[in-house]
């Protein structure tokens, strides 16, 4: 069992870019890992709600975008931290313009479809991930309250918002995921018992480093 802290986490990618991969390549590969597992255990289920910060971490959850699209999958996905995107981010948010069945939500779509009773299948949370540290922000704090409150399975991508990855500190108003995908490794706060009520079942998916 591999368990990297955030700091251990980017040397292993690094290591992994040095031997010949791309970090876009880690990226693919971590977002088709988790599509791959929700299509495998989400038989019948058809609508997702994708809700991305502006970094990688919302690059992974754009790119199991596309995959579920490409699956029939009604998306939809909210920007939450704004329109500017980390690079890789911006990248695979290109890769979903003018499919059919993508729909981007504006602040005040996202408010009025979490308030619609069983307005989705699946919900996705990929805001901050294992960087996160400290407290989250007012507009956070709102999504995370209106996500926990929502129908459908909760999923997170690495870490649910709101949770530190290496201390396992969190925020009152963390995510609390069903499911969290750990991506290469598991991180310190997946092994908190503490930690454990906010991340749910944790499954650990290969993304092609050491």
């Amino acid at each position: 069992m591999k368990i990297y802290n955030a700091e251990e986490m980017r040397a292993a990618e690094q290591a992994a870019v040095d031997k010949g991969t791309s970090f876009e390549q880690l990226m693919e590969n971590a977002g088709q890992a988790a599509a791959a597992d929700i299509l495998q255990h989400c038989a019948g289920r058809q609508t997702v709600l994708i809700v991305c910060g502006k970094g990688n971490n919302g690059g992974d959850g754009l790119v199991i975008a596309r995959v579920l699209q490409q699956h029939g999958w009604q998306v939809d996905i909210a920007l939450v931290c704004g329109n500017i995107l980390s690079d890789l981010s911006e990248r695979n948010r290109q890769r979903l313009n003018g499919l059919p069945g993508i729909t981007f939500l504006n602040e005040e779509g996202l408010s009025g479809r979490l308030n619609t009773k069983n307005a989705y299948d699946v919900v996705i949370d990929g805001i901050f991930g294992t960087g996160f540290n400290g407290r989250l922000p007012q507009n956070i704090v709102a999504v995370c309250e209106a996500l926990n409150a929502s129908d459908g399975l909760k999923i997170a991508l690495d870490m649910p918002t709101g949770l530190n990855g290496d201390t396992a500190e969190c925020d009152e108003h963390t995510f609390c995921a069903d499911i969290t995908y750990a991506f290469g490794a598991y991180k310190p706060a997946h092994m908190n018992e503490t930690a454990q009520a906010f991340c749910g079942e944790v499954v650990c998916l290969e993304i092609g480093i050491d």
